[in-house]
């Protein structure tokens, strides 16, 4: 990649200006969050048409060690991961070697689930990219659902199997419905992964080395060889948020019955199996550089993004599940789907991190977190 364009995909600076109502609301809801013992910590950043408007470090990266949290911060990235992964795919879909239409089964032959009906299920990379390829979570299902019965990992937990073996029990669960019809978020970004390894020929981490964060020089990794400038990882708690220890099971804002098993010390195990949808960890300035590409710039190029951010599910008038009204899903995550909504967010994507990072303005029902806007 050319020095031009790895400039361009970074976050430019703008030069510091007076506080205005924008910054100051921020700097507002940062200190309210902090003193009410809502988050331990956070890395918060703006960005404007590409200028880095607003970056602010505050409270404990360690509340327990009294470090305090810096704008280097690394957090880990949990479902965040999806953008990096996704942006894996379309450099090779732009380097002619995937395409979206590809069957995923002539990537991954031994990734073969079947509908109910025992029928084969038919999933392409595009319905990956999109979440329209029939998988699931397991904390999308009860604790008795069919992904804990075949033992299958949601990438932020298990660490013990290898991504192969995830794929298998993946598979070992009949696929309710059609690829390409329905949207249900899920493990597909996982699967992804597992192509991105067969196209390269190498592991998902030296792929996204060389794909993404070599290229963009982003301070992101699948593991990291201990916890040195790596926030630590809280659950909400009251009166205030407890630190992680071991797989902790937090329901966030799952139905009842439903919770996220987070393991803290996975991202520090470097044999745990890289998780293309939440074994990342980084920096909130590699993420929000990382979605710059997908709003302008060479990195991918502009037919590429324009597709990446085609609403694929249509989900007509009861809008996103998780969004409302006037939203869809495109490969590079929500999308606008309504005249009044893209002049508001033209091209907008989003993803939220079920640990402790969001990043294009999503909520994050974390203890310590990082957002970028």
């Amino acid at each position: 990649m050319s020095k031009a364009a790895k400039s361009s995909a970074k976050g430019k600076r703008a030069a510091p200006a007076p506080p205005r109502p924008v910054t100051t609301a921020l700097d507002a809801a940062i200190d309210r969050a902090l003193a009410e013992k809502r988050i331990v910590g956070t890395v918060v950043i703006m960005a404007e048409d590409g200028v880095i408007t607003y970056h602010r470090a505050a409270g404990f990266a360690d509340r327990e060690a009294g470090a305090a949290m810096q704008p280097a911060t690394w957090f880990r990235y949990a479902s965040v991961t999806k953008a990096f992964t996704t942006v894996a795919a379309l450099r090779l879909i732009a380097q002619g070697r995937l395409s979206p239409d590809d069957p995923v089964a002539e990537w991954l032959p031994e990734f073969t689930p079947n509908l109910v009906d025992g029928s084969p299920a038919a999933i392409t990379v595009g319905d990956l990219m999109a979440h329209m390829a029939g998988l699931d979570y397991g904390f999308n299902q009860r604790a008795d659902g069919s992904y804990a019965a075949a033992g299958v990992s949601d990438g932020i937990s298990e660490r013990e199997i290898s991504l192969a073996e995830n794929l298998r029990r993946i598979a070992s669960v009949p696929i309710d419905i059609t690829p390409g019809k329905d949207w249900r978020y899920s493990m597909g970004t996982d699967v992804l992964g597992a192509v991105i390894e067969a196209v390269t020929d190498s592991a998902l981490p030296f792929a996204m080395a060389d794909l993404v964060t070599g290229p963009l020089a982003l301070d992101a990794a699948f593991s990291l060889p201990s916890k040195h400038n790596l926030a630590a990882a809280y659950a909400d708690a009251l009166p205030e948020p407890r630190l992680m220890e071991g797989v902790t099971r937090v329901q966030g804002l799952l139905p009842e019955g439903q919770a996220f098993a987070f393991d803290p010390e996975r991202i520090t195990d470097l044999a745990a199996f890289p998780s293309g949808g939440g074994g990342m960890a980084g920096t909130a300035e590699a993420a929000i550089t990382l979605l710059e590409t997908l709003r302008t710039g060479p990195f991918l190029g502009p037919e590429l993004r324009a597709a990446a951010a085609t609403d694929r599910a249509h989900f007509g008038a009861e809008g996103h599940p998780l969004r409302g009204p006037g939203y869809g899903h495109a490969w590079a995550g929500r999308s606008t789907s309504t005249p009044s909504n893209r002049a508001r967010a033209c091209r907008k994507a989003a993803w939220h991190g079920a640990g402790s990072m969001a990043i294009a303005g999503s909520s994050i029902p974390s203890a310590n977190a990082a957002s970028s806007l």
